[in-house]
């Protein structure tokens, strides 16, 4: 995409004054955070990848000029430029996925200076962005504890590039899978997945959604979503035909489980074993916010820790926060 006009207005507008005064002199851009938040000890760098593809196909089409001279008013000769510019600079950047302190540059753009200025705003789209997604992805990896996260994030995204983003950025941070199909082909990603709450509703009830589930993908490794809701209902003994072979069956495999899905609600569930270590939590995706106190294994908090252990030696330092804040004076 030759992105000429993926810029602000006003880069276009310095960038024209250059160039009709010719100046054409080497200026440098870099970009770097000048302090970060309380208990925000670093940032995961990201977004590189997307820079360099943007200033490599930089350009004008036709039909950017067009609407340059009829919208805005750009005089030929402007426009003239305009149509021969390429990036012709050079990029000097923290390679994606290394952590990066306040104070030191993510990325540097050298190039004529009208050049540079109309790089700018997408260069800082890109990094910005993705970097904050790698950053917040890091955090959860060490909050984790070795246990392996799956980014569920394409439905929530803000736009579908967004949602390729992420999934990318994710990735460089640790998450061993997306569940945006077309993300991970396109960067090598294992795709995550099962089924949702809707499957099990359009089947009689759990033990015919369970089973054909099954029975379609045998070889998969499925974490079941179990109600906790008072309206929802539980796969108690009582809700599976006798002589199945299900759960609460003799030699059937199953283990059950008893936690309070919500107040004064207790509920046995049923699940297979292997699936239930001890020491750990059951591999089931809670549709409640509040999952019981027993089923939250000890796990390192996202606002404490440390630099990640792939950080290089100079830069890797102990870093500590606060686990609660308080408004700026701003509101913010």
């Amino acid at each position: 995409m030759p992105g000429g006009l993926l810029t602000d207005l006003y880069e276009l507008n310095m960038a024209a004054s250059y160039l009709r005064r010719s100046m054409t002199g080497q200026a440098t851009f870099s970009l770097f955070v000048r302090a970060l938040p309380p208990g925000r000890g670093f940032l995961v760098a990201a977004g590189l990848a997307d820079c360099l593809a943007f200033l490599g196909d930089f350009s004008f089409t036709p039909e950017d000029l067009s609407y340059l001279r009829q919208a805005r008013g750009y005089r030929e000769e402007t426009l003239r430029a305009f149509a021969s510019l390429r990036f012709t600079g050079e990029v000097r950047a923290v390679p994606e996925g290394r952590v990066v302190f306040a104070g030191e540059p993510l990325l540097e753009v050298t190039a004529p200076v009208a050049e540079a200025q109309l790089a700018e705003t997408v260069l800082l789209n890109h990094v910005t962005f993705q970097t904050v997604v790698a950053t917040k992805a890091a955090r959860c990896v060490l909050a984790a504890g070795g246990a392996q996260l799956v980014d569920f994030s394409f439905r929530r995204t803000q736009g579908i590039d967004a949602g390729f983003a992420v999934a990318r950025a994710s990735a460089i941070a640790g998450f061993a899978a997306t569940s945006n199909v077309a993300a991970a082909r396109r960067y090598g990603l294992a795709a995550a997945g099962t089924m949702a709450h809707s499957f099990i509703e359009a089947f009689g009830d759990e033990q015919q959604a369970f089973t054909a589930f099954a029975e379609d993908f045998p070889g998969m490794t499925t974490s079941w979503s179990i109600p906790t809701t008072p309206a929802a209902g539980c796969a108690t003994p009582s809700r599976w035909p006798a002589g199945c072979g299900c759960p609460g069956r003799s030699g059937c495999g199953w283990t059950p489980v008893t936690w309070p899905r919500w107040p004064g609600w207790p509920a046995r569930c049923w699940m297979r074993q292997g699936w239930v270590r001890p020491g750990s939590s059951p591999a089931a995706a809670w549709t409640s916010t509040r999952s019981p106190a027993w089923s939250r294994p000890p796990r390192r908090s996202t606002r404490t820790g440390w630099a990640p252990r792939w950080a290089s030696p100079p830069t890797r330092r102990t870093w500590t926060a606060p686990t609660s804040w308080s408004p700026t004076t701003d509101g913010r």
